[in-house]
Formats: C-alpha cells, structure tokens, sequence
C-alpha cells in the first residue's frame, strides 16, 4: 500500500472519530448551516491530526478551532499538546531587489495566505515543503469526502 493510500486511510478513521465526538457534544438538532460548519471542522481537525501537528498547517487548522463554538476542541488541544514538543523557531529572510523579484515575492506572499500558517514562514524553501505536505492532505480529504458523496448519493437512490 503506497503512502498516499495510508493518509486517507487515517484521515477516515479520525475524520469518523471527530465527527462523532462533534455529534455527541450537541445537544439539540443542528441546522443545515451548523452542521455545514460542524463537518468542515472535524474534517479540518481530522486532517491535522493525521498530521500530528507535526506541520505549521496542521497546528494553525487547529488553532482555528479555538475560534469556533464547536465542541471539538478537547481533540484539538490534545494534538496542539503534541506538536508544541516539536515545535522550533525558524527565522531568516533574505531580501532580494528586481522586477522578477518582486514577483516572486508577491507569489510568495499569496502562497502564505492560501496555506495556514503560512504567514509564520520566512524561510521560501520551508514554505515550499509545508504547501506540498499540504496539498498532498488537502487531496486526500477531497477523495474521501468525494467518495462519501458517491457513496451516499448510491445509497439514497
């Protein structure tokens, strides 16, 4: 079984945890937006935590949850908890004058908004690396939740 198959794998088993430990804090029905909402969430908490918040993505999806009134969070304290004794400082920057430079940076700079965390990261190589790790989770959450919708969309019929 290739890498790729086992992080969907995991992915599904703590995408399943976190959505019943999101469906048993609620006490009464959600609507369609709550639980929109709710599904999201525990499927971000689920992807870090396939991660092990071992990425600044992962730790920054779970210091999103914070935010929200979702009752996830014991999960996500629990991941943080681990990532924080792995965390380390990473700094420099290097400043660069020119036209394709500064397109470069522009780049750089959209590509730290489209990744969480990404405006932590000085280092361009650093960056590089955690926009990969995160592509590589982010297609494997859109696989699973695409074959959910097969599979409910066959069920319903």
């Amino acid at each position: 079984m290739n890498t790729y198959d086992m992080v969907k794998q995991e992915f599904i088993k703590k995408w399943i945890t976190t959505l019943h430990m999101c469906d048993s804090s609620v006490e009464q029905p959600m609507n369609v937006t709550e639980r929109k909402n709710a599904i999201r969430l525990s499927s971000d908490i689920a992807m870090a935590a396939t991660r092990s918040g071992a990425t600044i993505w992962s730790r920054a999806l779970i210091s999103r949850t914070g935010k929200n009134k979702a009752t996830c969070k014991p999960v996500a304290h629990r991941i943080l908890k681990k990532a924080r004794n792995r965390m380390k400082k990473r700094c420099t920057t290097i400043t660069r004058n020119g036209g394709a430079k500064m397109r470069v940076r522009k780049r750089t700079e959209l590509l730290k908004s489209l990744v969480p965390g990404g405006e932590l990261i000085d280092n361009k190589d650093y960056l590089i690396r955690e926009t990969l790790d995160y592509i590589v989770y982010l297609r494997a959450q859109v696989d699973v939740m695409r074959t959910v919708a097969a599979l409910d969309s066959v069920t319903n019929k």
